[in-house]
């Protein structure tokens, strides 16, 4: 299982979210909460923005993802 961070449409409006992956690379869990980023202080602000480019390149080359009766589902 891999986490990764997905964007998540919800009908009104869209998120980013972290999301677990199954070997074949569907949803297997996720949190519910759309993601905030933040970092300990000995990560300082270069982890924070490590972090930030981590899920941009995510959000980026992942397939958008919809909630639909609490699930995550390929668009």
């Amino acid at each position: 299982m891999d986490w990764t961070y997905r964007i998540v449409d919800h009908g009104q409006h869209f998120a980013l979210h972290e999301v677990c992956l199954d070997e074949s690379g569907r949803p297997e869990e996720w949190v519910a909460r759309a993601i905030d980023f933040a970092v300990d202080r000995d990560c300082g602000p270069d982890g924070l923005i490590a972090s930030l480019e981590e899920a941009l390149a995510a959000a980026r080359s992942s397939p958008l993802l919809v909630l639909r009766e609490g699930r995550l589902e390929p668009a």
